[in-house]
């Protein structure tokens, strides 16, 4: 089996993110995840567009990621949004309720208007 790997492109705007999921996101690929929410934390953005168009799996781990970041944007009135989810991606965070703290759209556009 092969080794889980992810790839994150980053879109910036202003105060305003989009990253690009590739691949899979769990336990393993997790920690370079959050290195990159971190790092856009830290330049002080306030919305983020986690685009899931290309993300095959997701584990807790990685909802676990995601989910500190949601605490910290809504702690200074920030936003998050969801884009681009597979059935096994949406039925991974909907089993983990994420998708009812998150807005989820269709394309990253879309949630980038709304953030």
């Amino acid at each position: 089996m092969a080794e889980a790997q992810i790839k994150i492109n980053e879109k910036l705007n202003g105060k305003k993110a989009t990253l690009e999921l590739t691949g899979e996101l769990d336990a393993k690929t997790t920690p370079t995840l959050k290195a990159k929410l971190d790092e856009l934390l830290a330049k002080g953005i306030d919305g983020l567009v986690v685009d899931c168009t290309r993300l095959t799996y997701v584990a807790s781990a990685g909802i676990g990621a995601l989910n500190a970041v949601l605490k910290t944007l809504k702690d200074k009135n920030g936003k998050m949004a969801l884009s681009g989810l597979s059935k096994e991606v949406r039925d991974t965070m909907d089993l983990m309720f994420f998708t009812k703290r998150v807005p989820v759209f269709n394309t990253a556009a879309e949630g980038e208007k709304n953030i």
